[in-house]
């Protein structure tokens, strides 16, 4: 029996249906669910399933199910959450006939989602996945109980282990020989100016016209080789929304917003609302949501840089980005 997937569609479906006992869960993960393996057990050892799922992670986490076969899967719960503007996984904790394993992952602000069968087992996993596990689904199949005689006893504590040899750690797969820059969206009014790329980015000042309801400039502060440089500002004045990140464990990943023409300037297009996203959080939006949506795609990356389009208001943005390998 299929149940249904919970979680986004973004990615590429996936199915994955045992032919043997599940032995390890191996899970990738940060502030969301960034990968996850299946290792089954036969009689020649062990055999790994693809990896569902990106190369990030700040963590990886192995839960091993120490009496299998006799122990098997028999629930799955969770929470869901956006990250980077997409429905995505954020906890997984696995349920067998004797314990639980978890929860893995972050659970905090997430929406939460269970399954546990009685009088059933899991017997295939399916979903979505591209560079996160955006949704996880189960297969079902009745089984009997196990006769009283071959009962057996679990050990006092599940077996849920941080490890560091199962996936090449995020920062160390980053190449940073070939930015590629996303966008610009927007007009095509205003002058040109690109910040360039830096290692890092500390700050991010939105300029908000509150009047006109439109994003009047935006200015990025870089760290590079332990200096602080300020990228091009092209601003009339307006409220600066000030974001900090802290360049050693929060990044930039992803922005997304609207455009729309302004008929008071006649029809200029210019950027009416903002979102930034780190690896540790979502800031805005600052602006209204009117007009055409950007978002870049959800490949998994570092922002490194900005460029775009500015006259009396920011015409248009892109980003350059450093993707990890």
């Amino acid at each position: 029996m299929l149940v249904e997937a919970w979680g986004g569609r973004n990615g590429s479906e996936w199915n994955y249906k045992l032919t043997n006992p599940v032995k390890e869960i191996i899970i990738a993960h940060g502030g969301i669910i960034d990968s996850i393996i299946f290792r089954t057990l036969d009689q020649q050892g062990t055999i790994d399933s693809p990896k569902f799922g990106g190369r990030g992670g700040d963590k990886k986490t192995k839960v091993t199910i120490e009496n299998a076969p006799r122990e098997y899967l028999t629930g799955i719960k969770g929470t869901l959450g956006y990250f980077v503007g997409h429905l995505v996984v954020k906890s997984l904790c696995f349920t067998t006939n004797l314990k639980s394993y978890g929860p893995i992952g972050t659970e905090a602000g997430g929406c939460p989602f269970s399954l546990l069968s009685k009088g059933g087992a899991i017997v295939g996993f399916h979903g979505h996945s591209g560079a996160y596990l955006d949704a996880i689904g189960v297969y079902l199949q009745h089984v009997a109980p196990l006769p009283q005689a071959k009962q057996i006893k679990p050990l006092k504590e599940p077996k849920v282990e941080e490890i560091n040899d199962e996936f090449p750690n995020q920062m160390d797969v980053m190449k940073y020989i070939q930015p590629r820059s996303p966008g610009p969206w927007g007009g095509y009014n205003g002058k040109g100016w690109d910040d360039g790329v830096f290692c890092n980015i500390k700050q991010v000042h939105v300029h908000m016209n509150t009047i006109i309801a439109a994003v009047s400039g935006i200015q990025i502060e870089y760290e590079k080789k332990n200096k602080i440089r300020k990228g091009n500002l092209f601003t009339f004045g307006g409220f600066d929304m000030q974001i900090n990140i802290d360049g050693k464990s929060e990044f930039l990943m992803g922005i997304e917003g609207f455009y729309s023409p302004m008929e008071d300037a006649g029809g200029v297009e210019v950027v009416r609302q903002i979102t930034v996203y780190t690896n540790k959080a979502k800031y805005g939006p600052y602006g209204i949501e009117i007009g055409t949506y950007f978002n870049p795609s959800a490949a998994r990356g570092k922002i490194v840089g900005f460029y775009g389009r500015s006259g009396m208001y920011l015409n248009a943005i892109g980003v350059h980005m450093e993707y990890f390998s």
